[in-house]
């Protein structure tokens, strides 16, 4: 019985906890310290995850222990980073996972109205 409430916790964390290619870059690249060592936490993500940022849902990191937002994950995840190049893939997966979706970007916007 001790185990169900975090059980719970991990479970409403959403998609967060889930392997995808934004999240192997926050685990890889925060403090890496030059640009071809970020090439290359970018070519062992997209090895372990095919499709890299497409295919990760927007949003998919929200829940309650998840960050606010793209903006105060980076802040946190990026602070440390010297190399620019791997900064801006931490802040590109922080957006992609912490930010909420733009229902404008939706394909399927509008598409009930032609009918």
């Amino acid at each position: 019985m001790r185990l169900l409430p975090i059980a719970l916790l991990l479970v409403a964390s959403g998609s967060a906890w889930a392997g995808n290619f934004a999240e192997c870059i926050l685990s890889k690249a925060p403090g890496v310290a030059n640009d071809t060592a970020a090439q290359a936490v970018y070519q062992v993500c997209l090895q372990e995850n095919p499709g890299g940022f497409q295919s990760v849902a927007q949003g998919s990191g929200r829940g309650w222990l998840g960050f606010k937002s793209g903006a105060e994950c980076t802040a946190k995840k990026a602070g440390d980073t010297r190399s620019n190049q791997a900064a801006h893939m931490v802040g590109v997966a922080c957006r992609k996972l912490y930010d909420e979706p733009n229902p404008f970007l939706d394909p399927n916007l509008g598409k009930d109205l032609l009918k």
